[in-house]
């Protein structure tokens, strides 16, 4: 459970308009398997079980926190039909990055750097995310069919989704191959404080819909070792702007006729505004290799790389050891890198109005480059309980990256994430 998690942690800290049920999805279907799963077929639980996670999310500088708690009980029908109930919910609260401005920018409180400073919301970010799904895995003989369908909600934010997906065992169960779907339709709008009352900002904010398909194949190449190539193809149209995010753009006002040189510099916030669709494409390639000669250790290597219509190409390289040791102990080390350059209508600063009428100073849509590691530790007790703890540590450097971009030192942070599990069968 400790990856879903993670999955979990990372969907709820994604952009506002960001789908985090199909976030879920994909991370869900691009999680590191387990060795023993990997290389025998799939059946249906036998047992009942109930797994509960508890994580805790907090960014340096007084930031963002989230406090996650997840249950997820699992319920076989018969040897064919499996349920599956999850629950998750996220407290949030902090601070949240607005925009970047010129120093002594009116109203404007937060890290600085030269004549730049980051606009902070303040500690004003409080919110609680509620999210259900219900699962149906239905088990053939070379073949497993999963129906996923669910809500999440926030005081300003709600999706409504569902996936599809199926994994079919080929060539004397030596090939598997994987495909899905997933929908979701999602509204954002933006919270005001007006007269002591939290209220919905008027005409700020919309719906989009969400298409998301994966297809996925997974080769076992001999006793020890696979290999797993997964294609993730996604379409978002509609309301993709963040409401809550700014750029400043100082410029010279255009249609004052009196002015030839010299003029006047304008300087203000403008809304943040992106293309009103986007297509993405994820590549996965992952090997798999086992160490029965190390108590049956595992390395797991993986390498993403993703693109998008808005101009953002981004590399991820990630390894796993799983090592098991005395007394059912079960250690996981873990290390990742990831690049990306920066969206085409992003800039730290705009000097004028752009043509096309886009503007973000979105950090998450800058060049960067991060470094993030952890480590997991899991034991079995009395056959039908597993515990596990976990701890992750990431930090972001805009002069981490390697794949080019426009960003600044202002967005730089690091995040630390503590994680513990229980898993229960009956």
């Amino acid at each position: 459970m400790g990856m879903a998690l993670v999955a979990v942690v990372v969907a709820a800290i994604k952009l506002k308009t960001g789908n985090r049920a199909l976030a879920a999805f994909t991370s869900a279907a691009l999680a590191l398997p387990g060795i023993s799963s990997s290389l025998h077929a799939e059946v249906a639980p036998q047992d009942y079980s109930l797994d509960t996670n508890f994580s805790r999310y907090a960014e340096s500088g007084g930031r963002m926190k989230i406090d996650v708690y997840q249950a997820v009980a699992t319920l076989p029908v018969n040897d064919r039909l499996s349920l599956k109930f999850n629950g998750v919910k996220d407290v949030i609260s902090g601070a949240s990055p607005i925009g970047p401005a010129l120093a002594g920018a009116k109203n404007c409180k937060g890290p600085s750097r030269g004549n730049l400073v980051q606009c902070l919301s303040g500690a004003s970010i409080h919110d609680v995310r509620d999210a259900v799904d219900v699962n149906a895995s239905y088990f053939l003989d070379n073949a497993t069919l999963d129906l996923d369908a669910g809500r999440s909600s926030e005081n300003d934010y709600t999706s409504d989704f569902f996936n599809v997906n199926s994994r079919w065992e080929l060539n004397d169960k030596l090939t598997t191959l994987t495909t899905g779907y997933g929908y979701a339709s999602d509204h954002v709008w933006e919270i005001i404080a007006s007269s002591g009352a939290k209220i919905k900002a008027p005409g700020i904010g919309g719906a989009k819909q969400t298409h998301q398909g994966i297809l996925g194949l997974t080769q076992i190449l001999d006793k020890d070792s696979l290999f797993q190539a997964n294609l993730t193809y996604s379409y978002s149209g509609g309301y993709l702007s963040d409401p809550y995010k700014y750029a400043y753009a100082p410029w010279h006002d255009p249609f004052n006729p009196f002015c030839f040189q010299n003029c006047p510099t304008y300087a203000g916030f403008i809304r943040d505004t992106r293309p009103g669709s986007r297509n993405q494409i994820g590549i996965l390639m992952r090997y798999v290799r086992h160490f029965s000669e190390l108590n049956r250790a595992a390395l797991h290597f993986d390498y993403r790389f993703y693109a998008d219509t808005w101009g953002i190409n981004s590399h991820t390289f990630e390894a796993a050891w799983m090592q098991p040791v005395i007394d059912d102990w079960q250690i996981t080390p873990r290390v990742r890198y990831y690049t990306q350059n920066s969206a085409d209508f992003y800039d730290v600063m705009f000097g004028a109005p752009t043509a096309n009428g886009y503007y973000s100073s979105d950090y998450r849509l800058a060049g960067f480059g991060a470094i993030s590691g952890g480590v997991q530790i899991s034991k079995e007790l009395f056959g039908r309980l597993k515990v596990s703890g976990g701890m992750d540590f990431y930090k972001r450097e805009q002069g981490y990256g390697i794949s080019g971009g426009g960003g600044t030192a202002l967005d730089n942070f690091s995040f630390s994430m503590f994680s513990v599990s229980l898993n229960l069968k009956f």
